[in-house]
């Protein structure tokens, strides 16, 4: 039986609409331009306009996540005994000793949060974006010194990080290297280099967007 003592605070969580909105707003307008490429005609040259298929793969979900997930109701309540979780109307709470690991990571003027406790369960929040949520660090600091000192993140992501960067990398140097040969050959242009320029490029963009969006995800589990 878990003994949390009496509650003294409440933290609900504001979730933001707006990176859903972007995405939304995204898939729009590639869509839009995409269904261009079938009506207007410049002699093969609109052809280019199907690379905004590529940005579709990641606003398309992106969009469908950050939506849904801005309408996810949760909320922190701090007891004198541990920390409890209310989530869409389902309560996790954990006690002070069941607490295992603790990251704290800042993120400009913001604060991530990512705790682990016993059960392995693994709990994030973003001070900026919860009621007073540096009160909650506050109090993990103060009853879970020792926790600070282990990583509650797992390490897998490291090898997804890495191949992201190097796909964006690689779509970068591509239509770097294609902008530049077709600059160089007289000032002409060339539908295959202007392709590869734009495939390169929006590769760097769908990866770059990927690789925010794993930075800066606030819930690790």
């Amino acid at each position: 039986m878990i003994a949390m003592g009496p509650l003294l605070s409440t933290h609900p969580v504001h979730r933001r609409r707006f990176g859903g909105l972007v995405a939304l707003t995204v898939s729009l307008i590639c869509s839009l331009l995409v269904v261009a490429a079938f009506v207007l005609d410049f002699d093969g040259a609109e052809l280019a306009l199907l690379a905004f298929a590529f940005p579709l793969l990641i606003s398309v979900p992106a969009a469908v996540v950050m939506l849904r997930n801005s309408r996810i109701q949760e909320a922190f309540e701090l007891h004198e005994g541990g920390l409890a979780q209310v989530r869409n109307g389902v309560r996790r709470a954990w006690e002070w000793d069941q607490v295992r690991a603790i990251d704290l990571t800042p993120r400009g003027t913001d604060l991530i949060c990512a705790v682990r406790f016993d059960d392995d369960e693994v709990v994030g929040f973003s001070a900026s974006d919860t009621d007073d949520g540096l009160a909650i660090t506050d109090a993990l600091g103060e009853h879970c010194a020792d926790a600070l000192r282990r990583p509650a993140r797992t390490q897998r992501r490291i090898g997804a990080m890495a191949a992201i960067t190097l796909a964006g990398a690689g779509g970068a140097a591509a239509a770097i290297w294609a902008a530049l040969q077709t600059v160089a050959d007289d000032g002409g242009t060339h539908f295959g280099l202007a392709m590869v320029a734009v495939t390169g490029f929006v590769t760097a963009v769908i990866t770059g967007v990927a690789l925010i969006a794993v930075l800066r995800a606030p819930r690790p589990s």
